[in-house]
């Protein structure tokens, strides 16, 4: 299913994806899921995981174009212009803040894990 986020000047659109685990597992969730919002607004994308990992990457795709990396965190939060992102490795889930909202951040968002597999035995 293609979902498409149309933007009228005034009106943002966001869309998260989720990203579910080896054997249908959900080990990352975001929420919302969609979010309209109004330019100007404060925005918080959640992303809450499952399992241990080593980063957290929060991405970007705008329509018609590819992926583009916004952060990558594993301990600290980070910051670069309008857009913030915060970690708690304790309770296992990220925050991505986007201040004063604009039509230019109309996008799907996306929150990966990195984590490191131990091979079975």
């Amino acid at each position: 299913t293609e979902t498409k986020c149309y933007n009228n000047g005034n009106i943002l659109c966001l869309m998260m994806s989720l990203r579910t685990g080896v054997s249908g597992k959900n080990e990352v969730e975001q929420s919302p899921q969609y979010l309209s919002a109004q330019e100007g607004e404060f925005i918080t994308i959640n992303c809450s995981y499952s399992i241990g990992i080593n980063t957290l990457h929060w991405l970007r795709q705008k329509p018609g174009g590819g992926l583009v990396t916004l952060f990558i965190l594993s301990l600290e939060k980070k910051e670069k212009g309008r857009l913030r992102a915060t970690i708690n490795t304790k309770e296992r889930y990220s925050s991505l803040y986007i201040t004063a909202s604009q039509s230019k951040d109309s996008a799907i968002y996306f929150c990966a894990i990195e984590t490191q597999c131990s091979p079975s035995i």
